[in-house]
């Protein structure tokens, strides 16, 4: 895939982080009071960081990734009917470290055995 569609690609992706931890009073779906939404918060970055992984360096993919994943989390501390919840922060950074994992480390370990 072309260099900058991966770009705009996730430009696009942030955007709508950022649309959809912006939106007033989401209610998120509960499966029997489990709190389901931590999955969802670790779909959205785990798609984030596939987008990422081979387009940033491996610093610029953890300070993006970081800075999206906060500033998306403190926004909704002015949003009304939204919460900021610390284990929201925990689910982004643990889907940014496993689509990292999946997408770039792994990678290379393929590419290398090849060789």
């Amino acid at each position: 895939m072309n260099r900058n569609v991966r770009r705009a690609l996730l430009i696009l992706w942030i955007v709508i982080i950022f649309v959809l931890t912006g939106f007033p009073m989401l209610e998120v779906p509960k499966l029997d009071e489990i709190p389901i939404d931590k999955l969802y918060h670790f779909i959205v970055f785990f798609v984030m960081g596939s987008l990422a992984a081979r387009l940033l360096s491996a610093m610029g993919y953890i300070i993006v990734g970081l800075v999206v994943v906060l500033l998306a989390e403190f926004q909704q501390l002015v949003i009304p009917g939204r919460d900021f919840e610390l284990l929201d922060i925990v689910a982004g950074i643990i889907a940014l470290a496993a689509s990292f994992f999946i997408f770039r480390v792994r990678a290379k370990r393929v590419n290398v055995s090849k060789a």
